[in-house]
């Protein structure tokens, strides 16, 4: 039986979509060059942030954007497995759902992870990480926390089983 779990914000990542750009690479192609995530991230800065009037949505863009795709490849279980990116312009939002696996192991802490982001404080979940000393990248959340509290992103954290492999699809909202 296939057991699906959604936590987040409530996210249309269908409507008044205006444009749509979208890739696949393998985790490894990244392991091998890490620049190419910065990369990628500021080509969908550039690209989607003409679309709109602030001068900061570029750098905001690529910010957020770089640390969901830093986070697909670290998290990822399986390296030959593609992690897919979907990105969209919606109005004045900017739009975007990363999937990639994730372990059977770590399934349920990342889960225990995306429902403190909507259950706690985030100003006080962020000091409780760091004074637990959470600066461990593998498993602190602190970059999802920095994303929902300094840029008010909405999240949706969407898990599920795909051909026998766990997925986590990870679509944000950001609106300029």
């Amino acid at each position: 039986m296939e057991k699906h779990t959604v936590i987040g914000d409530r996210i249309d990542f269908n409507k008044d979509v205006e444009t749509t750009f979208s890739m696949s690479f393998l985790p490894l192609d990244i392991f091998d060059n890490w620049d190419r995530v910065s990369s990628i991230s500021d080509f969908v800065a550039e690209y989607f942030g003409t679309y709109y009037n602030k001068i900061t949505a570029s750098n905001i863009i690529s910010t957020i954007f770089n640390e969901l795709v830093e986070n697909a490849v670290k998290f990822t279980k399986n390296n030959s497995q593609p992690i897919h990116i979907v990105v969209k312009k919606s109005n004045n939002s900017f739009l975007s759902r990363i999937t990639n696996t994730i372990p059977n192991h770590s399934k349920d802490t990342f889960i225990s992870i995306c429902r403190d982001l909507f259950s706690s404080n985030l100003d006080e979940l962020f000091v409780k990480k760091i004074e637990a000393g959470a600066m461990d990248n593998k498993k602190s959340g602190i970059g999802l926390i920095l994303l929902k509290k300094d840029y008010q992103v909405d999240t949706s954290f969407d898990f599920f089983e795909d051909n026998k492999f766990n997925k986590v699809a990870v679509t944000i909202k950001l609106t300029i």
